[in-house]
């Protein structure tokens, strides 16, 4: 139990700075390559990036860290 705090932990951390990559094109990532980044399954990636403040592009199946844009 203490190990998969510690792996969701570290997780959460590679997903922060993977969405943070300024080479990262328009800041956003899929989610494919976010799942590949960590090393597990859609769900679980989801539900990180969820708990992180990630939020999911309306357009496609990609996730940011920036905040919406006020129009």
């Amino acid at each position: 139990m203490l190990w998969n705090a510690f792996q969701e932990w570290n997780q959460k951390k590679k997903l922060r700075a993977m969405l943070s990559d300024p080479r990262s094109a328009r800041g956003y990532r899929s989610t494919g390559q976010l799942e590949k980044g960590i090393s597990a399954d859609r769900t679980t990636t989801e539900r990180l990036l969820l708990s992180i403040g990630a939020r999911k592009s309306e357009a496609a199946e990609e996730w940011t860290m920036s905040p919406l844009e006020k129009v």
